[in-house]
């Protein structure tokens, strides 16, 4: 895959993130997990940013914007959340989307890539997975999904 399509995707995909913990610390009602939902959102954003400059670099112009899929899922949060899935389901709901993430960032460092972009992606990977990490603490703080 071209690199500049790789960062397209990356790029989309950490918008959606954003947008589901912004989203998600807003429908949380303990203030600790809005405030480390808050913080995710600000990591994935500068993720992005930091990608949309690499893209730049590269001469490439384009906007930022997420994916429909992301679209989708934020909606089904709204659903999920008025359906009482309460707040380790929204922190189950962002691991599973975290996942995601990391699993499009392997996807990611699987193309040939110039190694400072591959350095990028690799530390980008790290965070996601130090995310996802804090999220099964959450998760096991609170009881679980659905507690």
């Amino acid at each position: 895959m071209e690199t500049i399509k790789v960062l397209d995707r990356l790029i989309a995909t950490c918008i959606d993130a954003e947008k589901r913990y912004h989203r998600a610390a807003k429908d949380v009602g303990k203030a600790e997990l809005g405030e480390f939902l808050g913080r995710q959102s600000e990591i994935r954003k500068r993720a992005a940013d930091e990608l949309q400059a690499e893209r730049s670099r590269l001469g490439a112009a384009g906007g930022e914007a997420g994916t429909w899929a992301g679209l989708v899922d934020r909606r089904a949060m709204d659903f999920s959340v008025v359906m009482s899935m309460g707040d380790t389901g929204v922190a189950n709901w962002c691991r599973e989307g975290a996942e995601a993430t990391a699993g499009e960032y392997e996807n990611a460092l699987r193309e040939v890539l110039a190694p400072d972009l591959r350095g990028v992606i690799q530390r980008q990977l790290g965070e996601v997975r130090s995310t996802i990490a804090s999220l099964d603490e959450v998760l096991s703080v609170y009881g679980g999904p659905r507690s």
